[in-house]
């Protein structure tokens, strides 16, 4: 075997660049919610949901923190209509996900908010049964404002929902370029790469 200059085996070289290309596909997930959990079961998952019944994390860890927030508040107001006065705790779960498992998967990503993304959260959100069979589904997040203009382009404000100028005034008001990347877990089998880093309580 031949050696390179310092007398180092060229084979270690390889090995580091093995080793950088294999971090490279390592991204960093958050998942906020006020459910402790130790075990994801995607079942457990509510429908009606952008991309449907399943597991969602965000790359976005101030959005993940922000629906931690937002879901301890409105647990808050449910008890409280309820009479019942307890804390609720806001948590922010951190995963990691080698991008290159993926490959094995049926696997849905949305490059951007398009018409194709649009017609397919309303298809999800207007039915409460499965309307795909990906394992993993990857594009833009609805956040509460793009949720509240989702609303008002599924009641038909924006004219005609099948209509492309319906989709396309739904598309300016909902500013897609500031929308997070969020990924979608329909299967355990997908949901099993997810590698657990901690969690911790959103103050």
């Amino acid at each position: 075997m031949s050696g390179a200059p310092g007398g180092r085996p060229r084979r270690c070289v390889r090995w580091k660049e093995l080793k950088h290309l294999a971090a490279n596909n390592i991204i960093t997930l958050y998942h906020g919610t006020t459910h402790d959990f130790t075990e994801i079961d995607v079942s457990r998952g509510k429908p009606f949901k952008d991309f449907g019944q399943g597991f969602y994390a965000t790359q976005s860890r101030e959005s993940a923190v922000n629906m931690a927030l937002r879901n301890r508040n409105i647990e808050l107001r449910r008890l409280k209509r309820r009479g019942i006065s307890r804390e609720v705790t806001p948590w922010l779960f951190t995963f990691e996900l080698d991008e290159s498992k993926l490959e094995a998967l049926n696997v849905k990503r949305f490059d951007g908010a398009d018409k194709e993304w649009v017609r397919f959260i309303v298809l999800n959100r207007t039915n409460e049964m499965p309307q795909h069979e990906y394992d993993v589904v990857i594009g833009a997040t609805a956040n509460d404002v793009a949720s509240r203009t989702a609303q008002l382009y599924m009641a038909g404000e924006y004219g005609d929902v099948d209509s492309d100028e319906a989709v396309e005034f739904f598309l300016r008001r909902m500013q897609p370029e500031r929308l997070p990347r969020q990924f979608f877990f329909r299967t355990r089998r997908a949901a099993n790469l997810l590698v657990s880093k901690g969690r911790r309580v959103v103050k």
